[in-house]
This record gives structure tokens, sequence and C-alpha cells, in this order.
């Protein structure tokens, strides 16, 4: 057993959901509701290509992102592991032409809606949005951490930017600006989207850019203030691993309602950073 923690503050989190959509979308699904979501997602690819002749399987994996032989397995009804919400949003993203992620689930009600509903609680807001081009331009570490700023209700002002990231941030800052990501008035950076989510490629790809803001050092004075990490690891099984995962969507769906009401807006740039996940190189499931 491994038990290391050291509870010293909150992980920090903006007022986007970007981070938390992450990883909390890998909890076990009952076979049934798996089943139903594949068979829809079937369906939905059947009715694309027999729209227009000329579609394919290769040119729709070059627009969505997901590979050929995935999207062939989801086709044929013989793939194996649930995809994760967010590639189920790849696909629907690119075939519906729609980005906001309340329009998503009215245009896929059932079993597609409730599965979106379950892993990504912040697909039932009105103005959150998914996009397959976002999700490409935050790939770099920077841009990331600057939209991530940016997007929160007080933005990023031009002078933290410089603290944090030089000129060398100032000038993916004005990038981001030209190719229409982000506003700037008042010396401030504001991202364009507020509320967004991003696929889990893209958050593990930036997750240490974001832990590295970690502190461990406190005032003795401010034990109220001090920052929290903990570090877990223990052989559980299936049912301990559910439970945990059922504990930490509550938690995250009561921290999100807090961070996003307006009463609690002010000058502190939070993150909550959160990952459960096996340790080692076989998913959960893999383990029933």
């Amino acid at each position: 057993s491994s038990i290391d923690k050291v509870f010293f503050g909150i992980n920090l989190t903006e007022n986007n959901w970007g981070s938390m959509d992450q990883n909390s979308s890998d909890f076990i699904q009952s076979e049934e509701k798996s089943n139903d979501v594949l068979i829809e997602l079937q369906q939905i690819l059947q009715r694309y290509l027999a729209e227009k002749p000329i579609r394919s399987m290769n040119g729709l994996s070059r627009k969505c992102v997901v590979s050929e032989p995935t999207l062939r397995r989801i086709l044929r009804g013989q793939i194996k592991t649930m995809p994760t919400a967010t590639t189920v949003l790849d696909i629907l993203t690119t075939i519906s032409k729609e980005k906001n992620l309340q329009v998503i689930r009215k245009l896929y009600p059932g079993a597609i809606s409730n599965y979106l509903d379950s892993n990504l609680p912040q697909a039932q807001d009105v103005d959150t949005e998914y996009s397959l081009e976002l999700n490409n331009e935050l790939k770099d570490s920077n841009n990331y951490l600057i939209y991530k700023l940016s997007s929160n209700s007080k933005g990023l002002k031009k002078e933290k930017l410089l603290e944090l990231l030089g000129t060398h941030g100032l000038a993916k800052a004005e990038s981001l600006v030209q190719k229409g990501y982000l506003s700037f008035s008042s010396d401030t950076y504001f991202s364009q989207v507020k509320n967004f989510t991003l696929n889990h490629d893209t958050f593990i790809q930036n997750f240490k850019c974001v832990a590295d803001f970690l502190k461990t050092q406190n005032p003795i004075d401010k034990t109220n203030l001090h920052s929290l990490l903990a570090n877990y690891s223990e052989s559980v099984s299936i049912e301990a691993y559910k439970e945990i995962i059922a504990i930490q969507k509550k938690a995250l769906r009561k921290i999100r309602d807090v961070m996003s009401s307006e009463s609690s807006h002010g000058n502190v740039p939070l993150c909550v950073l959160l990952a459960v996940d096996t340790l080692d190189t076989k998913s959960v499931h893999e383990f029933e």
C-alpha cells in the first residue's frame, strides 16, 4: 500500500472546464448503456456515408482526427472498448458541424446525450463549446496556458503574461489574437470562448505545464489558504474503483458549481487538477 499525501492548498483550475472534462470520463459504464451508445454511433456513421456517396471513412478520419480503423470498427459493430466522451465529440462535431455541446445533445438525444451528460457535466451548459480547431491550437503548452488564463472572468493582464512567459509568451498571445481566438482590451487578453472542453490527449499533454504551478511552500499563519496536494495509490477491486470515481465525480460537480457562480469570481487564478487511472499500462477494464 502506498498513500503519499500532503495537504498544502487547492489544485489550480480556471472557470472554463477544459481540464476538468478530461479524465472524469473513463469510469465504467454498464455493458447495456455502452452498447446503446455504440449502436447510435454506428447508425450516425451509416447515415453520414449514405447521404453522399463521395464520402469515405478516410475523409472523415482526416477531418475528425479519429483513426480510420476505429471508425471502421464502430461502423461494423466490432469495437471492443468504449470511446472516450471527447472521441465521440470529435466524430459528432465533425459530422454535424456544430460546436455547442448543448446543441449536440439535442441533435443526438438518447444514449449519446446521456453519455455526454454523465461524462462531461459541462455539456449541459448553454455556452460550452468543443472545437477541433481550438484543440489543435492548444496542443502548444504556451498557447494552452495563455488561453486558459484568458478564459478567466478577469482575463489575463499583459503585465502578468510577460511575468509568466516573457516576450515569447507575448508573441504567442498576439498570434492567438490575430487568429481570432483571443481579444485584447484595457491591457488584458480575453478568450473568445469562455467555457470550452478539450480532448483527453490535449489535457494529458498539458497536464505537466499546469502542475508546474503547484506550490509546496505556504505561510504558517495562513493555514486556511494552503494549497492541497495528494497522491494516493493502492491495489483495489473494480467495485472500489467505481466508488472512487463516483466520489470524485460528485466532488467535481460541487467544485464546478462554486467556480461557475458569479458570486465566486475574484482575482485568484485557481486551478483544479484531477486524474484517476491505473498505475499500469493496462486500462481498468482489462482487470475485470
